[in-house]
């Protein structure tokens, strides 16, 4: 069940003029004839390197690909931006930071913002480029996010989420047109960064919103997210056939992409897998998966709970089997100020990981990594936290060990 999406291994053409020039022969020809082969062959052969998606699996070169990870949505800072001054990364640093995150916590994949701020719409993709070096370097793969749902680290007014932009139009006609102090609409700046990172098999997929949400709804009576998702996600991989594509959604009873409104946004075809978010607040901590029976079981798809708007997560996992897509839990947080917090938290979040990779996840990523202690949500390195154990012993999971 489900479409089966694989990357195209070579760039098209550009077409132009021909001409014929003077001094080429048949050996030359011959010759320019094996260096195209082989350079087809190569873009081939490299083509395995990309995540695709075989109904509800991810596959690396034809093999299941699983992944945990965390959210480290400050990682593309610099010195011309920060989202987070305080617990910045230097670049320096980046590279031993994602080492001793794979070898020792057994992450695979980093979530992380790439919004217009990042980049300076971009014109300057250094801070991305760093990222990606640091992820190659290591053997972690990235998911890079397009736009803030909620608001923050972007290009509009700090705080306003874009389900209020625009006069609440950003999702219909906003997207269409430069944002705050944007220099791209962000329908532009989807291309561009498709683009021009088409054939870096470092992304797992383009993200295009983190926690897209809004309460306006079209002339049908869906959820405005329907077409906006639709129209980008088609727009991204037209111009990027090698990677996935998601909207990024918190589903759980979030407005607009939650239910019948989640299995309407991502019953499309170029969108690749869903995407939940487990927080409290449309949730429960010490729930592993919010909804479900008391042995897992997923509540069904067209029962009353799973087509409410304020559907629970476990609705989410239901429609993803229903729809034959992959699902990937992009934020899952708890906070804990001190080592018993620490360690609860890391027991609560176990329990919710191995359960949502018993109902079908292809993906965990924790809220989130950092250097420095800010929010009481931080998983920091220095404090030995027993997270980092968590995510080590479903990576070996993975891998059979």
């Amino acid at each position: 069940m489900g479409t089966r999406r694989r990357p195209h291994g070579s760039r098209p053409g550009r077409a132009g003029p021909s001409r014929r020039r003077a001094g080429i022969g048949p050996v030359a020809a011959l010759s320019l004839l094996a260096l195209v082969g082989a350079g087809l062959t190569s873009c081939a052969d490299r083509a395995d390197e990309f995540v695709q998606r075989d109904g509800r699996e991810f596959t690396v070169d034809g093999e299941p690909f699983r992944f945990v990870g965390f959210n480290l949505y400050d990682a593309a800072a610099s010195d011309r931006y920060s989202c987070r001054p305080a617990s910045r990364i230097p670049p320096e640093d980046l590279q031993a930071q994602f080492r001793w995150l794979h070898d020792e916590a057994g992450v695979t994949v980093i979530r992380f913002w790439a919004y217009q701020t990042y980049t300076a719409s971009g014109r300057d993709f250094s801070a991305v480029d760093a990222v990606l070096a640091a992820a190659r370097a290591t053997g972690i793969r990235v998911i890079p996010v397009l736009e803030d749902g909620p608001g923050d680290c972007s290009t509009g007014e700090p705080g306003v989420p874009l389900s209020e932009a625009d006069q609440g139009a950003w999702f219909t006609q906003g997207y269409r047109e430069p944002y705050g102090s944007a220099r791209l609409s962000f329908r532009e700046y989807a291309e561009v960064m498709a683009r021009h990172y088409r054939d870096e098999p470092t992304i797992v997929a383009w993200m295009l919103v983190n926690e897209a949400e809004t309460t306006a709804r079209d002339e049908r009576g869906r959820s405005v997210l329907v077409s906006f998702a639709g129209d980008v996600a088609g727009l991204v991989h037209s111009v990027d056939p090698n990677h996935l594509v998601t909207l990024g959604t918190q589903g759980n009873g979030a407005p607009g992409a939650s239910g019948a409104d989640l299995r309407e946004v991502y019953n499309q075809s170029d969108l690749d897998f869903v995407e939940v978010h487990d927080w409290a607040r449309y949730g429960s901590d010490t729930e592993a998966m919010p909804g479900a029976g008391s042995d897992g079981t997923l509540p069904a798809v067209d029962s009353s709970t799973c087509r409410s708007r304020t559907a629970p997560v476990a609705c989410s996992f239901a429609i993803a089997e229903e729809l034959g897509k992959p699902i990937v839990v992009g934020e899952a947080g708890i906070s804990a100020d001190d080592a018993g917090g620490r360690g609860r938290r890391a027991e609560l979040l176990r329990a919710k990981a191995e359960a949502a990779f018993a109902a079908g996840a292809s993906g965990y990523l924790v809220w989130h990594y950092s250097t420095a202690e800010t929010d009481g949500y931080d998983v920091v390195r220095a404090d030995r936290d027993p997270l980092f154990d968590v995510t080590a012993r479903l990576a070996r999971g993975f891998a059979g060990e």
